[in-house]
């Protein structure tokens, strides 16, 4: 049982006085004309007025009586009332004044736009906490310092210093509220919003947030009608369990949290660190925080808003999707990106097919994706649409557009938007085209649907949408069976033409099963045991190998057991002297005709399918060239020397594969897999090997074709 622990209460109804004030007093009020001197609490009160801000604005400056036409006081003494919000733009060293000001006339929010406290080093952290100190004690709430403001764009309350509010088109209200650590980088996903002419509803800057914290500012937007989605860029979470409290109950209110979170890799928290104060270590703790909750987690900073101006489904983003183009380029542009990100393309169903097929006479095959050609624009690709999007094994739509063309742009739109209205499944459109396609993007935001533009986004959008998640399938030993070839040359005869070959094989004997210990003695133990049949292209996964055995009765044991389960008459098997120590790699070589002989290389062993970590190189290749490829690996850390273990033999790796390529001309081989080959710091040793006769790849692909 596990012992409750005592939150901090949320203070959303902290924020909405912050953010729905009636009296705001800003003090730091320039009196200096031009344009270069509309900032801090200037721009403050240019802001307010020009969106309208309808409460009661009061200026404070020690001299001035009136500021741009507006009376100004000394002091917020001399204020007839106690103001909601306070602002401070004022030096560093004189808001510690300011905030004396404020408990002596009773004013409880404070909103601190000035910089240069734990941003800047230890002085500036102890100024930090002298502050923050005396607020608490004196009840009075503080977002800040560092803060570029707070906005409500429905009530006029641009209570920012952000140039991005005035320079440009106003910002329109939408149903965004974002969220910023960073001021600089929330002013820009608005300001980039703005120009796409998606809408936001709030603006937030916590910066250095030692007092009100993002958590507080989640749970006022979950009461909040006029927002659907909270666009969060963040460095740190303070408190974990605050943190999931606000964004549990903005779930609860059926709101979506989209975020990016800085600093969560080392040079990323490094420089968290100097801006926000983060805790070196904390990035990875703080992503998986994130990922254990009902968040969104993007890499880009615009795919908050882009993600924020779709509708989507309330409980998860479905994987099966059904695809309709009609330019094949863009079919696959589009589908090498979703397939990357973990979508599904089902097949259709029979009376899909049906529909279709009567639509598209000359298609032998209705595939999904769907590419039905450009002859299908603008009249007949609707029903196409349709038709793909009423499937029952479709949960999400996704129509990959090229550039803007004669005319068709409308359709395009008309048709995507039907589709959506009549079948109620999400649509997803990837549209890479300039600028002549804006106003068509902007008719499919307004409508909630997600747009990707350009291949790139769509992939990273999905993979946000999706999650890290994988779905894996359970793989049967029938699947292994199947891969087995029977033209395919594996066992001892494949290892024994790479020996002849020069290339240096693990000493081996093939015997029968009463010879298999003696081979053993002779080798020298360990020794591994296993299949020597020339057809099994999978032996670990038919329970065909023993490894490490360590004297004659385990070498007994193993050929009776394998015996056993073979269940040949007169099995032939394989003893070969167990490699010790190295790192297991595949290598590969294959003849890819006019492009030439290529070499493969990377992480080996019976994982490789699951590791898919390789690179490929033109043969033969030099020094290079090869080193360049191996860099590249995920895992390459493990083969330049890994916790004191010593680099692997890169000259041995390059002229194995140059050998092999040259096996392969000799022999006429379409393709040589060894895996693994045990490489160590001077010279490795193949364990295993697969040879593919080039007629038989070319049976393979015609019979795969057919």
């Amino acid at each position: 049982m596990t012992e409750a622990v005592n939150i901090a209460s949320l203070r959303a109804e902290v924020a909405k006085l912050f953010l729905e004030p009636s009296t705001v007093a800003i003090v730091g009020v320039s009196t200096s004309t031009g344009e270069a001197y509309k900032a801090g609490g200037r721009a403050v009160l240019e802001h307010l007025r020009v969106y309208g801000y309808a409460g009661e604005v009061t200026v404070i400056h020690p001299s001035a009586t009136s500021v741009d036409g507006r009376p100004a006081l000394r002091s917020l003494r001399e204020m007839a009332s106690v103001p909601d919000v306070v602002v401070i733009a004022v030096p560093a060293a004189a808001v510690l004044g300011v905030l004396e000001e404020c408990a002596a006339v009773g004013a409880r929010q404070a909103l601190i736009l000035t910089g240069g406290f734990a941003d800047m080093g230890a002085a500036g952290h102890e100024l930090e906490r002298t502050l923050l100190d005396y607020a608490k004690r004196n009840g009075i709430n503080v977002v800040g310092p560092n803060s570029t403001g707070l906005v409500n764009v429905r009530t006029g309350l641009a209570m920012s210093m952000t140039s991005v509010l005035t320079e440009g088109q106003p910002i329109a209200a939408g149903r965004i509220a974002v969220i910023a650590q960073s001021g600089a980088i929330g002013s820009t996903i608005v300001e980039r919003a703005r120009d796409a002419g998606v809408g936001v509803s709030h603006i937030v800057s916590t910066g250095n947030q030692r007092d009100m914290d993002i958590p507080d500012f989640i749970s006022y937007f979950a009461g909040v009608p006029e927002v659907e989605t909270v666009a969060l860029y963040m460095e740190s979470i303070r408190d974990g369990r605050r943190f999931a409290t606000a964004v549990r109950q903005l779930d609860g209110a059926g709101k979506r949290l989209i975020a990016y979170l800085g600093g969560r890799t080392a040079a990323g928290e490094q420089a968290a660190a100097s801006h926000t104060g983060k805790i070196i270590g904390r990035g990875a703790l703080e992503l998986a925080l994130l990922r254990a909750l009902p968040v969104i987690v993007v890499d880009d900073p615009d795919d908050l808003w882009v993600l924020g101006a779709m509708t989507a489904p309330r409980h998860g983003f479905p994987r099966r999707w059904g695809m309709v183009a009609y330019s094949g380029g863009m079919a696959v542009l589009a589908t090498e990106q979703l397939a990357a990100a973990g979508v599904e393309f089902p097949p259709l169903s029979a009376p899909t097919i049906e529909r279709l097929q009567a639509q598209l006479p000359t298609f032998a095959t209705i595939p999904n994706p769907l590419d039905v050609g450009p002859g299908s624009m603008p009249a007949h690709f609707g029903g196409y649409l349709a038709a793909v999007a009423e499937d029952p094994s479709v949960q999400v739509v996704c129509v990959p557009l090229p550039m803007g063309a004669r005319g068709w742009n409308a359709q395009s739109v008309a048709d995507i938007l039907a589709v959506r209205r009549d079948t109620g499944k999400p649509c997803v459109v990837l549209w890479y085209g300039g600028r002549a396609v804006d106003a068509y993007i902007r008719q499919l935001r307004d409508a909630g649907v997600l747009v990707a533009q350009s291949p790139s986004d769509l992939g990273r959008l999905v993979r946000a949408l999706l999650g890290p998640e994988r779905v894996f399938e359970t793989t049967h030993a029938a699947s292994a069976l199947a891969a087995t070839h029977a033209a395919t040359i594996g066992g001892a005869r494949a290892l024994r033409l790479l020996a002849d070959h020069g290339l240096d094989v693990a000493p081996m004997t093939v015997c029968d099963s009463a010879a298999a210990p003696a081979a053993a003695e002779t080798l020298g133990y360990p020794v591994v045991v296993k299949s020597a049949d020339e057809d099994i292209s999978h032996r670990t996964e038919f329970g065909l190998v023993a490894v490490n055995l360590s004297d004659r009765a385990q070498v007994d044991d193993a050929v009776e057991r394998m015996a056993a389960k073979w269940g040949s008459a007169a099995p032939t098997w394989l003893v070969q002297k167990m490699i010790r120590g190295g790192v297991e790699l595949i290598l590969t070589v294959r003849d890819a005709g006019d492009l030439g002989v290529f070499g493969t290389v990377g992480v080996g062993g019976a994982a490789v399918e699951v590791h898919r970590d390789v690179e490929h190189v033109p043969l033969p290749c030099d020094a290079a060239t090869l080193h360049r490829a191996l860099s590249r690996l995920r895992l390459a850390e493990l083969l330049f020397g890994f916790r004191g273990s010593e680099p692997v033999d890169q000259n041995w790796i390059r002229q194995t594969l140059n050998r092999m390529a040259v096996l392969l001309a000799d022999e006429n081989f379409a393709e040589i897999e060894v895996n693994p080959a045990i490489v160590g710091g001077s010279g490795g040793a193949i364990v295993d090997a697969l040879c593919v006769p080039a007629l038989a790849a070319t049976l393979e692909h015609l019979s795969n074709s057919g």
